[in-house]
């Protein structure tokens, strides 16, 4: 039978920190932390060796970064969620850019981060708010015309309920922030998210916040 845990890869040159959040994903019994890396440069033998669903990497490294690994390796699988412990707005954009799927603090709530790597690991994005709200300020800045008319026609679709959901994730809510904030359920959250993704034609949380963005909601 397969193993039907998350396979995650920690990349990050301080090994305080890379044994830290080893710690923190190791409290979850549906992850499992198949190796470490030192640096960027050990990246590729190390997902050839262990076939990591998700690349947990650093950002800043000495001999070859975050955003260097994701080009050179970046694709469908393993997915890539980026860390720091830094505010480095112009990385979101260059990690996004480069096929990132997240982008997180590693000040974060440890909950908050294996939420991500399970967001990740199912095929969506997971950003911290800060992140989130330096790529809706990017796309906002960087829309057309007829892409902002087609989004606002997108966000004219929704019932309040949607809208409201739409906008959160923007913020960079996490499915139980949202749950928290309108004081429903987790798993209405997930619904009504997917009914939006199903309205719009789109497939992941990165893709529903552009659409947000570029409406300028």
């Amino acid at each position: 039978m397969n193993d039907p845990r998350i396979r995650v890869l920690v990349v990050d040159d301080d090994p305080m920190a890379a044994a830290g959040i080893t710690a923190v994903l190791g409290a979850s019994t549906d992850i499992d932390v198949v190796g470490r890396c030192a640096d960027g440069d050990e990246v590729a033998a190390a997902v050839a060796a262990h076939h990591p669903d998700v690349v947990l990497c650093d950002v800043r490294m000495p001999r070859m970064d975050g955003v260097a690994v994701v080009r050179a390796l970046g694709g469908s699988t393993p997915r890539f969620l980026m860390m720091t412990a830094f505010d480095e707005d112009g990385r979101v954009l260059d990690a996004v850019s480069a096929g990132a799927s997240g982008f997180m603090l590693k000040d974060e709530d440890p909950q908050r981060i294996i939420d991500a790597v399970r967001q990740v690991a199912a095929g969506d994005a997971a950003f911290s708010p800060r992140a989130a709200r330096q790529l809706s300020m990017w796309v906002r800045d960087s829309r057309g015309t007829d892409a902002r008319r087609d989004a606002a026609a997108k966000m004219e679709q929704l019932t309040t309920r949607e809208r409201e959901f739409a906008i959160a994730v923007t913020d960079g809510a996490s499915d139980a922030d949202i749950a928290q904030r309108f004081f429903v359920a987790e798993t209405t959250v997930k619904s009504t998210l997917a009914v939006i993704r199903g309205k719009w034609g789109v497939r992941t949380r990165t893709e529903l916040a552009v659409v947000v963005a570029r409406s300028g909601a």
